[in-house]
């Protein structure tokens, strides 16, 4: 499971140096560079932090729950940053403009939802 997370971790930097080498040939503008690099950024975050996961179950035996936690929260800030850096695109009225807003409040709610799970399971790995 390592080697393929090492694998997909290398294919994704492969393809960002790529995406973002394409983005400057083409003068792409600098806030969709930006948000491509932000947002491959965040999913080698995200495969870095499962390694890391991985390697601790493997050397305790035991399954972690906050270590998924954190997963979860990079994936939620994730998509945030890209329906938010998407905004311009969409018209200012009508069905889309309401889904899109409707998205970011239910992606804000599961932010908050996950930082209170992982200020539960912190005070309770204090008080035991």
């Amino acid at each position: 499971m390592a080697l393929l997370l090492a694998v997909a971790s290398v294919f994704v930097l492969v393809g960002t140096v790529h995406e973002l080498a394409h983005a400057i040939d083409t003068s792409r503008g600098a806030v969709d560079t930006g948000v491509t690099a932000l947002d491959r950024i965040l999913l080698l975050l995200i495969i870095a932090e499962l390694a890391y996961t991985l390697r601790f179950v493997v050397l305790t035996h035991e399954i972690a729950v906050e270590p998924f936690l954190f997963i979860g929260l990079i994936a939620v800030v994730r998509r945030i940053l890209i329906v938010t850096a998407q905004f311009e695109r969409i018209p200012s009225s009508g069905r889309t403009l309401t889904n899109f807003l409707l998205e970011l409040g239910l992606l804000g709610f599961l932010v908050l939802s996950l930082a209170v799970a992982l200020a539960l399971v912190r005070r309770r790995g204090e008080s035991t």
